[in-house]
């Protein structure tokens, strides 16, 4: 099979969630396939064994070509709005909704015409749910809501049930991957080269970025909590995506001015400038004692697949996590760090002291997270994906036509009860009446009366 994977994000060596899982998938279908990634947007990325192509948008006749030659195609994100032509291209169109972006979107507020801004969302949203063969989520959650939107767009049609009343064969759970191997400290680039970090500190770092729907603010507080504790510092690696088209967002500046507030800028809290290399990221996780990540009570949050939480699982680092995403539940469960409720400065205080001020807690973790790594190896939450490429097949909900013409149904399904009870012998009568009768009951009742009435 010829697949393409797409995505809008940059592919480069600094690369953020959306990019990373779709080099990563690139590479697991590598194995049996000839593959081939893409991106809207200028990078700079080589991978062995598979065709790059970038800046897309700058020049689609490559992707174009390229989509004439793929039996399966692999959206993220808007990908489907940006390149229409992958539809009618491609065979078969897989759409991975492993991010819910469009409750990131709304977590964005004060933006002008934000009502706008949505409906264009929310639309183009829909549009992939009703074209794809196969979509991706990233967890049981996710895929509750996004088998409810598909249901809502008639995507669950008898058809579809009669192939799998599971409707796995419609939608499965991928969740973010790591690597198998282990990542490997190569050089110093924290502790004892940043200044203000010693080498004998206690470090928390924030992996990835900080964005709108995280809450730093109450993570910065809490140190200001312990200020007393001099040698626990705490380091935010991420403050600018590797997109360029994406800007900074209003919480950073915001994280920036309360650590200044509060005297602790480049004293115990710090913020690296840029972003992290992907291949160098393992030297920053090695070097921290504890990973930290913290959000707000919204949808977005009970949904989330946070990616980062990934990373200190590959680095077995003990963490400490908001209450409320898929991840804190997992933290919780497997005794690998430790949960505080959202926007409770005292318990991550009370949490932060707790772990830090004890390594052979933290030791007792990291025994705990080396064998949950496995779980999340790339090869194997890929595996639904792999099997979909290996025999790729075509889904279809209601048309266009049956949606406008399902208005009618009702008040005609009333219409033909009404001339049953007055002439009963029409339901069978005829063939033609026999099929009419079929229709009327079809085996079920749908909790009418015989008068039509609930």
């Amino acid at each position: 099979m010829r697949i393409l994977l797409v995505t809008n994000d940059r592919l480069g060596r600094q690369r953020a969630g959306p990019a990373i899982r779709c080099v990563e998938l690139a590479k697991v279908l590598a194995r049996e396939h000839e593959v081939t990634v893409a991106s809207g947007v200028p990078g700079d990325i080589e991978i062995p064994g598979i065709k790059v192509i970038l800046n897309g948008l700058a020049n689609p006749a490559a992707l174009r070509a390229a989509a004439r030659q793929t039996d399966v195609a692999i959206t993220q994100g808007l990908v489907l709005h940006v390149f229409p032509f992958l539809r009618r291209f491609c065979r078969y169109l897989v759409v991975d909704l492993y991010d819910p972006y469009l409750f990131e979107h709304l977590a964005q507020r004060g933006r002008s015409f934000a009502i706008w801004r949505y409906l264009r969302q929310w639309h183009l949203l829909n549009q992939q749910l009703r074209h794809g063969d196969f979509f991706l989520c990233a967890n049981e959650r996710q895929w509750d809501y996004w088998l409810g939107c598909l249901c809502a767009l008639g995507r669950l049609t008898p058809e579809e049930h009669e192939r799998d009343p599971s409707f796995r064969r419609l939608l499965s759970v991928v969740p973010f991957g790591i690597e198998p191997q282990p990542p490997r400290h190569d050089r110093a680039v924290v502790k004892g080269v940043m200044p203000g970090i010693a080498k004998d500190d206690i470090l928390l770092v924030w992996a990835g970025g900080i964005w709108q729907w995280f809450d730093p603010l109450t993570i910065i507080k809490a140190m200001g909590q312990v200020r007393d504790r001099a040698n626990i510092k705490l380091l935010f690696l991420g403050t600018r995506h590797p997109n360029p088209d994406i800007p900074e967002m209003p919480i950073l500046v915001k994280s920036r001015r309360l650590a200044e507030e509060l005297g602790l800028l480049g004293r115990s809290v710090f913020f690296r400038e840029g972003w992290v290399p992907f291949d160098e990221r393992q030297n920053f996780l090695l070097e921290a004692d504890i990973g930290v990540s913290a959000h707000t009570n919204t949808i977005e949050t009970r949904l989330a697949f946070r990616t980062r939480v990934l990373d200190y699982i590959w680095a077995g680092l003990p963490m400490i996590l908001t209450e409320g995403d898929y991840f804190a539940d997992l933290v919780a469960r497997e005794h690998v760090g430790k949960t505080v409720s959202a926007g409770d400065t005292k318990g991550w205080k009370e949490a932060i002291v707790s772990l830090a001020s004890s390594h052979a807690e933290r030791q007792a973790m990291k025994s705990y997270l080396s064998a949950l790594r496995e779980r999340f190896h790339w090869d194997k939450v890929s595996e639904p994906l792999a099997g979909y490429c290996r025999h790729p097949y075509h889904s279809r909900g209601v048309s266009g036509f049956q949606i406008g013409f399902s208005r009618f149904l009702t008040p005609a399904y009333r219409r033909l009860l009404h001339l049953r009870r007055r002439k009963p012998e029409l339901a069978a009568s005829s063939e033609k009446d026999s099929r009419k009768a079929k229709f009327m009951d079809n085996g079920y009742r749908h909790g009418e009366t015989e008068a039509g009435e609930r």
